[in-house]
């Protein structure tokens, strides 16, 4: 009986031990692709421009795009809001290694008056979270103090969709739309707001990680 009653003591261990360990991350690496009317227009470059924004690159343009394409880590998963690791980043920018949305001239709230935010380096901040004062960027290169959030992008595993999902200081939640605008990306919570106040011209995305 007390070797039967051991046996029981190891069993129930190891299925506690089973039951406590962490789900494994499933990582996958990719480029984050840029299409427009089902046309693929490029990718997000790796490259910052002189404002800290994220600059496109396409193979039209650019017969050595591979080399300068963002490489980013997606978890697969998590089905809400993350932060995208850049994995090739320039060394010099190695203090703000996460995609994120930096407010742009009006703050971090998108979704009326054309707001819009930014799209460049930060450091991590948590999900669900509205932006906070946190390193970027175009802090960096600029001077000016902006906040910033890197853990508001979501990603569907079955269509490799990417798409941000921002909470707003206010708590509230906008899926934003990504636009392609003086060679630097943007985030703003509606089309036709934004088009209503800014005459810029501006090529709209859907954003795709494409794994090979």
């Amino acid at each position: 009986m007390l070797v039967q009653f051991v046996s029981f003591l190891s069993l129930a261990a190891s299925q506690a031990q089973a039951l406590t360990t962490p789900a494994q991350a499933a990582t996958s690496l990719g480029y984050l692709k840029a299409t427009s009317d089902g046309k693929v227009i490029g990718y997000i470059s790796k490259t910052l421009n002189a404002n800290g924004e994220f600059e496109g690159v396409s193979p039209d343009k650019d017969s050595n795009d591979v080399a300068h394409r963002m490489l980013v880590s997606i978890d697969q998963s998590v089905t809400g809001p993350q932060s995208l690791v850049v994995e090739n980043l320039a060394a010099a920018d190695a203090d703000w290694p996460f995609l994120g949305g930096i407010g742009g001239v009006n703050g971090t709230t998108i979704g009326s008056a054309g707001n819009y935010l930014l799209i460049g380096g930060t450091t991590q901040t948590l999900p669900g979270n509205p932006a906070l004062r946190c390193g970027n960027t175009f802090t960096d290169r600029t001077g000016e103090q902006r906040n910033c959030a890197s853990a508001f992008w979501v990603y569907n595993a079955t269509t490799s969709a990417v798409t941000p999902q921002w909470t707003n200081d206010d708590g509230s939640v906008v899926v934003g739309d990504i636009g392609f605008v003086n060679e630097a990306f943007i985030i703003t919570g509606g089309i036709e707001q934004f088009e209503a106040v800014w005459e810029d011209k501006v090529e709209w995305l859907n954003l795709t990680l494409q794994t090979s």
